[in-house]
């Protein structure tokens, strides 16, 4: 596959997923808010609060080498430590079958203990905070569709994942082959973290019931992960982990249904990307229905509540 067939793909991927999700939140749009749709300033408020949140992904992404270029420079880190000749025909046959199933899992292990030790720590939350945000899970809103803090969790995964990779290399005496193709796991890789926040897939239950047979993360089960109050189904593209870890919530249980979603505290798009150190004025959030997409003044309403009973 050319650079360029990969890169059109890779693209491709979340601009269909954000058609068919918008698709499908106009064909529902009956379901919420009593039919009322959001005004078009609320709409055009999301659009630059999405470009906002792509100009810091993709800034940060440009940071850091590609999965290409760091396994280049790995494979000549290994052949250097090893002193073993780098090999430079691409792996294929059926140890690129085998390779491939083996580095998928264990980027889905790496995956995991990012995102359950680090991005849900209480020191680090500040960098996945935005992604939990929406109270609405579908791939076109803002921390869903674009991340702006993603560098800081995907490039250890992807650099564990390159070193997993050769290691697997050479634990089994293999040659330090190029292993660009498994480039194609980064296709993978994307379409299963888009996929699982699509609300247009949600819709589909065979989906769900087709892919747990092979442990890939389903819509289904990820929207548990988004819960205000439960806590499991870390895995983005794989609940492996989660099974052997005993984090896995099951979205065919009655009790994990009907949770709400997004955050347990008053918080919106500005909040998420400045530490909560600047909010957007109460005017903003009014004007532009931001409370339709975030649990803000939840704390206030919480402690209502509480004074009621």
């Amino acid at each position: 596959m050319s650079n360029i067939s990969f890169l059109v793909i890779f693209l491709s991927i979340p601009v269909v997923f954000v058609a068919v999700d918008l698709l499908d939140r106009y064909l529902t749009r009956q379901s919420r808010y009593n039919g009322q749709s959001p005004r078009l300033e609320t709409l055009l408020f999301l659009l630059t609060v999405l470009l906002v949140y792509a100009a810091l992904q993709f800034g940060g992404l440009a940071l850091v080498p590609a999965a290409d270029e760091l396994l280049v420079q790995m494979r000549d880190i290994f052949s250097y430590l090893l002193g073993r000749p780098i090999n430079p025909q691409p792996i294929g046959g059926g140890w690129l079958v085998v390779i491939s199933v083996i580095v998928f899992y264990l980027s889905g292990l790496w995956d995991y203990a990012i995102h359950r030790w680090f991005s849900h720590s209480r020191r680090f939350w500040f960098t996945h905070e935005y992604h939990h945000l929406p109270n609405q899970v579908f791939v076109a809103m803002p921390g869903l569709a674009v991340r702006p803090f993603v560098v800081v969790t995907s490039f250890p995964a992807t650099f564990a994942t390159v070193v997993s990779a050769y290691a697997l290399l050479v634990l089994f005496g293999l040659p330090l082959w190029d292993l660009t193709p498994l480039k194609i796991l980064l296709l993978a890789h994307t379409f299963l973290l888009v996929a699982s926040h699509s609300s247009f897939l949600r819709r589909w239950w065979w989906i769900h019931h087709g892919m747990k047979w092979l442990a890939l993360t389903t819509p289904q089960e990820h929207l548990l992960h988004h819960t205000v109050d439960l806590d499991g189904n870390y895995g983005n593209f794989t609940i492996l982990w989660d099974r052997v870890f005993g984090t896995y919530l099951d979205p065919t249980l009655a009790e994990h249904q009907g949770h709400s979603l997004g955050l347990a505290y008053d918080q919106d798009f500005l909040g998420t990307i400045t530490l909560g150190k600047l909010k957007l004025p109460e005017s903003v959030r009014r004007r532009f229905q931001v409370e339709r997409y975030c649990n803000i003044k939840a704390e206030a309403k919480a402690e209502v509540e509480v004074e009621i009973t």
